[in-house]
C-alpha cells in the first residue's frame, strides 16, 4: 500500500506532500500568491526580456527600473565599498534556528536598510544607490515599494567570497519579495587541466559555479539581470568561483499586500517597538 498522504493525530492533521511550500519561520500572511522564483529563466546573453512571475505590474516595474539603474550602483560599488568596513556583524543574529553559523567562507554586507531602518552611514557613502533606491521605491507613486517599518526590511550591497556559500535557511514572513541584482559575478572556475565544455557547470555538483537554489528551483546569477524570489521557501546560496559574487538586495512589499495593509502591519510592529518586543 502506499503511504497515507495524511497523518491523522490529536489536535491538527499533518499533511505530507513532496510539494515545496513557503514556511517562514515566524510569520506567515495566508492568501498571498507564492512561486520560488517571480523572473523566468533565460539563456545567458539573451536579449529577450524575461517574464515577471503573473505580470504583476509592480515588480515588473521595480525590476526594469533597478536593471535601467545597474551601470551607475557598480560603478559606486567598486569606487566606495573597498574604503568600507563591513556593517555584516553588528546589524543582525546570522545564525539559524539551530543556531548553526548561517555561512562559510566570507561574506560581507554594505547596509541601506536594516531591519526596517535608512541606514545614514550608507546614505552618505553611497548617495548614488541611495538615491536610486529612494527615488524608485519610497514615493506614494511607487507604492512605497520598499520593505520599511518592519524588522524583517533589509537591502544591502552582499559580497559573497570565494567558495563561500550561505546555509539553507528560511525567511521570517512572507510579506515581502527578495531582489538579487547581481553587479559583480564569475560565472566559472577554471583549474589546471579542467576540460569542462560548460563553463558555467561545476561537474563536480553538476550545479552552477555561482549560484542559488529556492525550493526546488535553481538559477546561475547573470550580471545585470535581477532575480527576485519568495525567500520564505527555503533556499540557499553558493559562489564556487575564485572571484567574489556582488548583489544589491533589495526587499520589497509583496505586491498582493495594500498600501492599507502595509499600514497596519507597520503599525503593529511599531507598537510591539514601543512594547519593547523589538529593538532596533
Amino acid at each position: 500500500m502506499p503511504p497515507a498522504p495524511v497523518d491523522v493525530i490529536q489536535g491538527p492533521s499533518l499533511l505530507r506532500t513532496p510539494a515545496a511550500r513557503p514556511h517562514p519561520s515566524l510569520l506567515f500572511l495566508p492568501g498571498l500568491r507564492s512561486l520560488p522564483f517571480w523572473t523566468s529563466d533565460s539563456p545567458e546573453n539573451s536579449t529577450q526580456p524575461r517574464r515577471i512571475a503573473y505580470n504583476d505590474p509592480m515588480v515588473t516595474k521595480v525590476v526594469e527600473y533597478l536593471e535601467s539603474n545597474v551601470d551607475t550602483i557598480r560603478e559606486e560599488y567598486l569606487r566606495v565599498a573597498p574604503t568600507m568596513n563591513s556593517d555584516y556583524d553588528g546589524l543582525q543574529d546570522h545564525n539559524n534556528k539551530d543556531n548553526s553559523k548561517l555561512h562559510e567562507g566570507q561574506w560581507d554586507w554594505y547596509t541601506y536598510l536594516s531591519k526596517g531602518n535608512i541606514q545614514g552611514h550608507f546614505v552618505l557613502k553611497f548617495p548614488e544607490t541611495s538615491r536610486i533606491i529612494n527615488e524608485g521605491l519610497r514615493q506614494s507613486n511607487n507604492n512605497h515599494q520598499l520593505f520599511e517599518g518592519t524588522p524583517f526590511g533589509f537591502s544591502f550591497f552582499s559580497s559573497l567570497g570565494p567558495d563561500a556559500k550561505i546555509a539553507p535557511h528560511n525567511a521570517p514572513t512572507n510579506l515581502r519579495l527578495r531582489i538579487h541584482l547581481p553587479i559583480v559575478v564569475s560565472s566559472s572556475k577554471k583549474e589546471d587541466g579542467d576540460d569542462n565544455d560548460n563553463d558555467d557547470i561545476n561537474v563536480k555538483t553538476g550545479l552552477p559555479y555561482c549560484g542559488i537554489r529556492v525550493a526546488n528551483s535553481i538559477r546561475s546569477y547573470q550580471t545585470n539581470k535581477a532575480l527576485v524570489l519568495d525567500d520564505a521557501y527555503d533556499h540557499e546560496v553558493w559562489n564556487d568561483t575564485n572571484e567574489t559574487r556582488v548583489v544589491l538586495l533589495v526587499d520589497i512589499w509583496h505586491p498582493d499586500i495594500s498600501q492599507t495593509e502595509k499600514e497596519a502591519i507597520v503599525g503593529m510592529f511599531q507598537t510591539a517597538k514601543q512594547n519593547g518586543l523589538w529593538r532596533r
